[in-house]
């Protein structure tokens, strides 16, 4: 066989059914390849970076190794923004991309980049293969590595060499998943039970760490009467439908998981790498547990660290713990979250206009179907999502957590719609995200992925607007002009509707979701629309009051 069949026969025995990638001549040989099989796909995208993104969102959403690729040179470096995605947020990624031939490679030859100095960061593996004869080792490295960590892998191939004949004695590729879970010492498991039973109020902070063990994690909650604040990425685990969960931590989170913060004297740090030192107790004590010992305490002083995943862990924790009576501190945290809710009950039902963000949530919370799969982009779209958008249990949810980068939600959702091709597929996004990478909304029209694109259109990147405001410094160079949505919808074969009031809300999102072709909301939104911290320094006050002053005198 040759190369390019070796290299895309590896990705088939990981499960992996799609490539996404633009295509380029020290790439052919494996696109090639890619026409000829039934059991995985080259899906041709307009920018590698949708294609990267694509690819993390998929292997975020499943668990399972998702692949990209990118010609030499640009192609390559275009991947690894959509990469970093993946690096950041521990999604087994495989990036196959070329390179110049091998007799110029080393030369500066055209389109030649020193590649595995470029993905050196990026990715956990990164080599060139520069002979057929260091196959299938270097691929199946490239994938154990993936895996692994779980990141990315990265493997480079010159154009002579990928349409090259190779031999291969090995019966199989698949070196299959671990499913081991890892647990702590009996000691400290121990040493975490006696401080939980010696606690008057104990808090939860769960994060995606979590995500195979929300009922063991709802069983502790409910035994010692702890509630459950949950991170951003974490709403794709457990959200406010649930009773114990009482919202976010951060400024995109909620005042009653603040106050619980505040208020516990013992914080179960569940399965999140929460990285805003600020807001984590001064006097609490702490028991982590995170699957990665590296993580152990490095955001805050730990005083009982258990090296494990959450699931075995939790469900050991939970048979040694003692049964809490005093239920007060829980019960306390519930006045606050509908106390909280009421307070958020006016803008999630306004009927001004522009539209209250708030409010486009309120209806996604109402109208879109019970397995939606979401997608959320960077900006102030993620924090109304944060806050006002609620995953039920059969929802999903992903965005780009660690990176945080603009433009992952329209990409995602289409590599979220290849993962699920028959369920619902909702990607949120700000009109400054939609725009950069908006030329591939295309693509999820051309292979008929009916994704429904919202877009919060507020003509500025509203949350620059924000961190302008709150150093003191009024509203600058953050203005946009846009196109129409609408009509690039339409132009590009697909669905598209402008809503300017909010009584056509629903039935635009109705008739979006109904759709069998890919389509765009595009809402109006109010850009003046302010996003409140749960609780507010004197110095945030006084830094926005001089910013409004500024803008007043212009």
């Amino acid at each position: 066989m040759r190369v390019a069949d070796l290299v895309l026969d590896i990705l088939a025995a990981h499960g992996v059914e799609q490539v996404y990638g633009v295509p380029g001549d020290a790439i052919n040989d494996f696109t090639f390849a890619l026409q000829k099989r039934d059991d995985m796909e080259f899906v041709m995208v307009r920018h590698e970076e949708a294609g990267a993104f694509m690819a993390s969102a998929q292997a975020k959403l499943t668990g399972r190794m998702t692949a990209c690729m990118g010609t030499s040179g640009p192609g390559a470096i275009h991947l690894l923004n959509g990469l970093y995605d993946a690096k950041m947020d521990h999604a087994p990624v495989i990036a196959i991309t070329g390179q110049a031939p091998t007799q110029h490679v080393g030369t500066e030859y055209h389109q030649e980049v020193a590649l595995e100095r470029l993905f050196s960061d990026v990715a956990e593996y990164t080599r060139t293969v520069m002979t057929p004869d260091q196959l299938p080792e270097v691929m199946i490295e490239a994938c154990k590595a993936a895996l692994a960590a779980p990141g990315v892998g990265h493997i480079a191939i010159p154009s002579d060499v990928s349409g090259r004949s190779v031999k291969s004695t090995r019966s199989t590729y698949d070196l299959g998943v671990s499913r081991t879970r890892s647990m702590p010492c009996a000691g400290d498991l121990e040493n975490a039970a006696d401080l939980i039973n010696g606690s008057k109020r104990v808090a939860i902070l769960a994060g995606i760490g979590c995500a195979d063990a929300r009922d063991e994690l709802l069983a502790l909650s409910d035994r010692i009467g702890a509630p459950i604040i949950r991170s951003l990425r974490a709403k794709d685990v457990i959200d406010e439908d649930v009773e114990a969960c009482i919202g976010g931590l951060g400024l995109l989170g909620s005042a009653p998981g603040s106050a619980a913060i505040e208020k516990c004297d013992c914080l179960i740090l569940a399965g999140s790498d929460f990285p805003y030192v600020e807001f984590f107790p001064d006097d609490a004590k702490i028991i982590q547990i995170d699957s990665s010992p590296t993580r152990l305490g490095r955001r805050a002083k730990v005083d009982i660290p258990l090296a494990g995943h959450c699931q075995p862990t939790l469900e050991t924790l939970l048979s040694r713990v003692e049964a809490k009576e005093d239920r007060s501190f829980f019960d306390a945290m519930q006045e606050r979250k509908t106390d909280w809710n009421r307070q958020q009950a006016d803008r999630r039902q306004s009927e001004d206009t522009p539209i209250a963000p708030e409010r486009v949530m309120q209806e996604l919370n109402r109208i879109a179907p019970a397995d939606t799969v979401y997608t959320v982009d960077t900006g102030t779209s993620t924090a109304w999502a944060a806050r006002h958008l609620i995953v039920t249990e059969n929802q999903r949810f992903t965005l780009s957590g660690a990176l945080a980068s603009m433009a992952f939600a329209p990409s995602g959702a289409i590599g979220a719609k290849f993962a699920y091709p028959d369920r619902p597929v909702c990607a949120i996004s700000g009109d400054g995200g939609f725009a950069m990478l908006m030329a591939d909304f295309i693509t999820a029209v051309r292979y008929d992925r009916p994704v429904v694109n919202v877009v919060l259109n507020n003509s500025k990147l509203g949350f620059i607007a924000l961190e302008q405001e709150a150093k003191g410094l009024p509203e600058h160079a953050i203005g946009l002009e846009n196109p129409d949505f609408v009509a690039f919808a339409k132009a590009c074969g697909g669905h598209g509707a402008r809503v300017d009031d909010p009584d056509d809300l629903a039935g635009a999102l109705r008739e979006a979701f109904k759709q069998d072709k890919a389509s765009i909301i595009e809402v109006m939104v109010d850009p003046d629309a302010l996003i409140m911290p749960p609780k507010v320094s004197a110095e945030q006050a006084i830094n926005f009051g001089i910013a409004k002053t500024r803008e007043f005198l212009g």
